[in-house]
């Protein structure tokens, strides 16, 4: 099985963070039991399951415009050529 298909069949809808008692974070994990693993090395650490929410992905379709209605390139002034606007 490659690589992409493994990839396809784990379930990344959530993930674990391990923090310690001050609130800084130590670690993600993938799987519950790793997290509880880390918590109980160390006294005062805390867990938190992460949800993530997964979107629809829309593609829309692009179409070129007319090149009268495509921006006109730019002139860029060398240092010195410009004048400052004084009202």
């Amino acid at each position: 099985m490659n690589q992409l298909k493994k990839l396809q069949q784990i379930d990344c809808s959530d993930y674990y963070s391990v923090f310690d008692r001050n609130g800084n974070k130590v670690c993600d994990s993938a799987t519950l039991q790793d997290a509880m693993m880390m918590v109980s090395f160390v006294e005062g650490r805390t867990l938190k399951k992460v949800k993530i929410l997964l979107d629809q992905v829309v593609n829309i379709p692009s179409m070129r415009m007319e090149d009268d209605k495509q921006l006109k390139e730019q002139k860029i002034l060398n240092e010195g050529q410009g004048k400052p606007f004084t009202p």
